[in-house]
């Protein structure tokens, strides 16, 4: 073979190198995260304010349950950050000595970008009326879904009573 030959044969090479070339970086694209939070990010703290009950149906801690629907503005790092709707659903549970309620409570998060969707039960102390949650504890539901920035977040939530009436909700989102 002769040095034109092998000269041109280097033309045909170049278009499939820069083809493997590209197939690396289009390759690693398949693999990212679909989540929108950034590599890293796994929480987001937020400080709810005292809840605004919107609408109380049946009684306390009636055994067919009774809901309750409230809005409270949320802030992240004391700036406002969105508003919290909620319906919290108490059952009446009386089990020999024990007595608690369990209630059902389903969160929508309006967050700048989109909505996140938590729901779940927990267990409280039964009173004549709502009893909130002892300032100092924490109830955990599921993260189940979300909209616009948060498609596809899932994870868990914590809610947090704090002595003033406010609360802290650390959404826990889980990296793909």
């Amino acid at each position: 073979m002769n040095i034109r030959s092998k000269l041109r044969t280097l033309p045909l090479l170049i278009p499939v190198a820069a083809a493997g070339l590209l197939t690396v970086p289009l390759a690693s694209l398949a693999v990212l995260p679909v989540a929108p939070w950034a590599p890293g990010v796994r929480s987001i703290t937020l400080t709810q304010a005292i809840p605004t009950i919107i609408n109380a149906e049946g009684d306390a801690g009636a055994a067919a349950g009774a809901s309750t629907f409230f809005k409270s503005d949320l802030k992240k790092g004391g700036q406002a950050f969105g508003t919290l709707s909620g319906r919290i659903t108490t059952h009446d549970i009386v089990d020999n000595d024990a007595n608690f309620e369990v209630r059902v409570r389903q969160l929508i998060f309006e967050l700048p970008g989109g909505q996140v969707v938590a729901m779940g039960t927990s267990t409280y102390p039964t009173g004549p009326d709502f009893v909130p949650l002892e300032v100092g504890a924490s109830a955990t539901i599921a993260i189940i879904g979300g909209t616009g920035d948060y498609f596809g977040a899932n994870g868990e939530l914590v809610t947090t009573r704090k002595a003033d009436g406010t609360y802290k909700q650390v959404l826990r989102l889980a990296k793909d």
